[in-house]
């Protein structure tokens, strides 16, 4: 099987995992949410641990699930937003389990642990704002999301095709040899006509804001994928995972969306909201 034969066939069973999960109701969507936390953590302690850095792999991944989660319920309005006060346990719980490391090991182990929470969790735990807020009456309704990914789809398919077509002048090559400034901007126009296409058929936000939305998302998509691609540089791996053939790990997958969602949200809270 071709390699764009196979990215093409995971993508589209990835995009329809994704979409049903979505569209199915909240309980399906934190599903997924922990799958992919739970997963993007362990491939992004893996790639330090390959560096020699000794992660808290388990209180992580622990930690992580227990923050998404009372987020979620937080929203779901099965506890006060008071509780997510409570959120600090879970992070004291990883600082004590540092006494259990070996002392020359706390600093790395300390810094990889947290920063990997930051980096993966903090994005995923604002998607439940993205889904229930003022604008879709507390209640759930993923059009804002739907959208979002749509638009991150599209670019990147339409980056990938005008690269591979018109590709020559290379965007960043110390970092990510493939990328172009030909396929940045043929994906920003695919983003551009998908955002004002789907403005048309929906109502939360206006076409304006959609298209603002599209340039956030190209903009922050595409600086997520390259401190990605940075950071499996300095790991010395070229995915970080295999589980997806074609396109790496989950968070390859979702390098772009983890920085996007919180400018997204940014969006949301402080001009529509």
């Amino acid at each position: 099987m071709s390699e764009f034969l196979k990215r093409s066939l995971t993508g589209s069973i990835f995009i329809i995992v994704m979409l049903g999960a979505i569209l199915l109701g909240p309980w399906t969507l934190l599903a997924l949410l922990l799958t992919i936390s739970t997963v993007a953590l362990f491939e992004y302690y893996r790639m330090f641990e390959v560096r020699g850095y000794n992660p808290l792999v388990k209180g992580g991944i622990v930690a992580g699930v227990i923050i998404l989660t009372f987020v979620f319920l937080e929203r779901q309005s099965y506890i006060h937003a008071k509780y997510l006060e409570l959120l600090m346990v879970p992070v004291i719980g990883l600082w004590f389990s540092f006494i259990f490391t070996r002392r020359e090991e706390i600093i790395r182990s300390v810094m990889v642990t947290i920063t990997g929470i930051i980096y993966i969790l903090l994005p995923l735990s604002l998607i439940p704002f993205l889904t229930q807020n003022e604008l879709t009456g507390l209640a759930y309704n993923p059009e804002i999301l739907i959208g979002v990914l749509l638009i991150i789809w599209t670019y990147d398919s339409g980056a990938y095709i005008s690269g591979v077509l018109f590709g020559k002048h290379k965007m960043a090559p110390n970092i990510s040899p493939k990328k172009s400034w030909e396929g940045f901007f043929g994906g920003m126009i695919f983003a551009v006509i998908v955002s004002f296409l789907y403005s048309k058929y929906t109502s939360l936000l206006n076409f304006t804001d959609w298209i603002v939305l599209s340039i956030i998302i190209v903009l922050a998509g595409t600086t997520g994928d390259l401190i990605e691609s940075l950071m499996k540089r300095e790991a010395g791996v070229k995915d970080s995972g295999t589980i997806m053939p074609g396109h790496g790990g989950i968070l390859d997958r979702f390098d772009s969306l983890l920085l996007i969602i919180p400018f997204v949200f940014l969006y949301l809270y402080l001009i529509k909201i």
